[in-house]
């Protein structure tokens, strides 16, 4: 009788959740010019309509949310030029070539952003990104307070709750800071804790769309 052999051996992950994080040094001058325009724009428009936070089917509880319709990357400014092309390009480039890879040289990604000021009080409701033509989401971390977790943390929830069964944690917790990106799919659920200083927690989210949406405008 012939002995079993071995003959293909695959270790293959079912519905991934790929979690990118990038830290990045030397980003004090870019990350106060950013500051001081998103705080400028929340001081101009948090009491208006131009606040996206204050529409129901947005997840910010409280704070400050740039209108929706608008991509923050369309303004004409140095800081944001900066973000876009230094930082915010090179890591989407980065995570589509580790999620798609052969295939991500035909993407021609389009992000589009928003800025999000949170202070003492409010939050995030769990929400995710998945909408049509959507390839990634992700944030990038401008100005955090000093908190204790899990105050202003990200959590991502375990897209598998059975799996609590056997150990695994119903979520993973990212502790925010100044120069940290962090891309996942659009369809991970996330949410952020209550910030309970008056100093701001401002951050860019964006949503990275497989292709640019029709004509933008620019504010």
């Amino acid at each position: 009788m012939n002995q079993p052999a071995v003959t293909d051996t695959e270790f293959k992950a079912h519905f991934p959740v790929v979690v990118m994080q990038r830290d990045h040094a030397n980003t004090e001058e870019l990350n106060s010019g950013l500051t001081d325009l998103i705080l400028g724009m929340e001081q101009r428009y948090r009491g208006t309509n131009e606040n996206a936070a204050r529409l129901s089917h947005i997840a910010t509880e409280g704070g400050y949310q740039t209108a929706g319709e608008k991509n923050l990357l369309d303004l004409q400014n140095r800081y944001v030029s900066s973000f876009h092309q230094t930082l915010l390009m090179p890591a989407i480039s980065a995570y589509l070539e580790h999620v798609f890879e052969d295939a991500a040289a035909q993407l021609a990604p389009y992000p589009f952003a928003w800025a999000n000021v949170l202070r003492d009080g409010d939050w995030q409701r769990p929400h995710c990104h998945a909408s049509q033509g959507n390839l990634v989401s992700g944030v990038y971390y401008v100005a955090v307070p000093d908190e204790q977790p899990p105050r202003g943390c990200i959590d991502f929830l375990n897209p598998l709750t059975v799996s609590q069964h056997h150990g695994y944690s119903p979520c993973q917790r990212i502790q925010p800071q100044p120069g940290k990106l962090i891309l996942f799919p659009p369809y991970h659920i996330h949410y952020v804790h209550p910030v309970t200083k008056q100093q701001p927690r401002v951050v860019i989210a964006f949503d990275v769309l497989a292709q640019a949406p029709g004509p933008q405008l620019v504010f």
